[in-house]
């Protein structure tokens, strides 16, 4: 058993989760927040003058107001509590470094932990009674952060649950991009659950803090923040401000990170004739309570395993897989949706669209459907999902009623059944490439013996082309040092603790990450 255990761990330390990583990274602490300006430091601003013709907006230079030392110093000692669940999978980097750049110690930023079935088990009995697990857990998490990590030592000020009414989307064309209305009220029904009978958080000293925020809206998130926390943490307006502009940055650095280690993967299973499994799921189903660690199976079977934000998003990788929708102007960008789904107003659910798009352009993306039981937003989905998988034949395994409990058995069993259809898969792919290559080699030897005839005729007349004597050598050394493909060797696994991934480098060949940045 110990033997089966360490194996599993090796396979697993070569071939990268970037669920498991991306449910990690974004709750840890990444980014340094730039320092507050100091008091009076110039600052560019918007005014609004009102004159004969109406109002006008002019652009100011005025001082940088800063709070008070003993407001500085209180919010050093202040800890806040965050709930590790629904869409702050997403958007925690944001809060986080939000509160850092106010002046709060990183170490002071709480989250809950990771779910399990022991919290849930302890803290998920206060009155939720709504089918949807990923929110009916968050009374877990409400529950260990009251009773397990405020402590007499390390008390909690605050706990901030944020009602998430809309959510940043990569999808250029949504109607809306609206969270699932049960998500969005989880804050109001957690604070009803802990106060009704008993309100554990004036007991335990703590404030319950959830105010409803868009990321949609930028600048009116800002200000709800500062109606929020200006006056318990004593901040003035430009700080909250600074505050907001580090958030945005440290999520772009978590968004971009995610999107360059996920080209890596792609890259590296397109060099090698492999295929890396693209979860389809809301980003709270990067937390291995809710998933059931079924990505965690696929990849100690030796597949990667993509989150759909892991997907690159820029232009230069997209373009090539959707040449025929934007040739004829079907989509304006590969980040459209509409030309599949018109209706699409729900931000994960649109996401989950846009991954089975991606999916069935890519050929060695394969797809992995997760969906919590009685989702009212994935439910409409199912079939279009189905149908944009069934037509390109990219292989397909969807699990939509997962909740609180753990077949292990059964999943096992899909996990087997799954592995052997893309195994079957893998095949086909290198079947593919080894008869194009050998297609390819053919081809070469024809042109190569052509261009041969021609010189041999140019030499009887005497004259000399220096350029086809180039090319002719060019394309002799080439089929020379024709090899028939073969599936590369297993890699050397990793350090513990470490995932070793590929990138192609300038020649086209696939190295370690390091290797390819320092040949740059």
């Amino acid at each position: 058993m110990l033997a089966l255990v360490a194996d599993r761990k090796k396979t697993a330390q070569q071939f990268p989760n970037m669920v498991d990583y991306e449910a990690k990274r974004a709750f840890m602490h990444f980014y340094d927040a730039a320092p507050q300006p100091e008091e009076g430091s110039p600052i560019k601003d918007i005014e609004i003058r009102k004159g004969i013709l109406g109002q006008r907006r002019v652009e100011i230079t005025r001082p940088f107001k800063r709070s008070s030392k003993e407001m500085q110093e209180k919010r050093r000692r202040t800890r806040i509590g965050i709930p590790r669940v629904l869409n702050l999978y997403s958007t925690a980097p944001f809060f986080r470094t939000y509160f850092e750049a106010l002046g709060i110690p990183k170490q002071n930023v709480v989250f809950s932990d990771e779910t399990t079935e022991e919290m849930w088990v302890e803290g998920g009995k206060y009155g939720s009674i709504d089918p949807c697990y990923p929110s009916k857990v968050a009374q877990a998490h409400i529950h260990n952060l009251i009773f397990h990590q405020h402590t007499e030592k390390k008390p909690l000020k605050y706990i901030f649950f944020p009602i998430l009414t809309h959510v940043g989307n990569f999808v250029t064309d949504t109607m809306d991009n609206a969270s699932c209305p049960i998500v969005a009220g989880a804050p109001d029904v957690m604070k009803a659950a802990f106060t009704k009978e008993v309100d554990f958080f004036a007991t335990r000293g703590i404030e319950f803090v959830d105010p409803a925020v868009s990321f949609v809206e930028p600048n009116l998130m800002a200000k709800r923040l500062f109606e929020c926390f200006g006056s318990r943490l004593g901040i003035t307006e430009d700080e909250n401000d600074h505050a907001c502009r580090e958030g945005w940055r440290a999520l772009t650095i978590f968004e971009n990170d995610l999107q360059d280690k996920g080209r890596a993967i792609l890259e590296t299973v397109e060099e090698e004739d492999r295929v890396a499994i693209l979860l389809l799921a809301r980003p709270y189903h990067s937390d291995p309570g809710l998933n059931h660690g079924i990505p965690e199976e696929f990849q100690v079977r030796g597949y990667p395993v993509l989150s759909i934000r892991s997907i690159p998003k820029t232009r230069e990788y997209l373009d090539k897989y959707f040449q025929e929708e934007l040739a004829s102007g079907k989509m304006k960008t590969p980040l459209e949706l509409n030309h599949v789904w018109p209706e699409n107003y729900s931000v994960n659910s649109a996401q989950k669209v846009w991954g089975a798009v991606f999916a069935a352009h890519h050929p060695n993306v394969v797809v992995l459907d997760l969906s919590s039981f009685k989702c009212g937003h994935d439910a409409p989905v199912y079939g279009l999902i189905d149908s944009i998988i069934e037509k390109s034949k990219t292989p397909y395994a969807a699990l939509h009623d997962i909740d609180a409990n753990k077949p292990a058995g059964s999943i096992k069993i899909r996990v087997k059944t799954y592995v052997h259809a893309l195994k079957l898969h893998e095949e086909r792919l290198e079947d593919a490439r080894k008869r194009r290559d050998q297609l390819e080699h053919a081809i070469d030897n024809k042109r190569l013996e052509l261009l041969e005839l021609k010189s041999k005729q140019l030499a009887e007349r005497r004259v000399q082309d220096e350029a086809l004597v180039s090319q002719i050598e060019q394309l002799r050394e080439k089929v020379r040092s024709y090899v028939p493909f073969a599936r590369p060797k297993e890699p050397e696994p990793a350090p513990k603790g470490i995932v070793q991934l590929g990138k192609k480098s300038k020649t086209g060949q696939i190295v370690p990450a390091t290797t390819a940045a320092d040949a740059e």
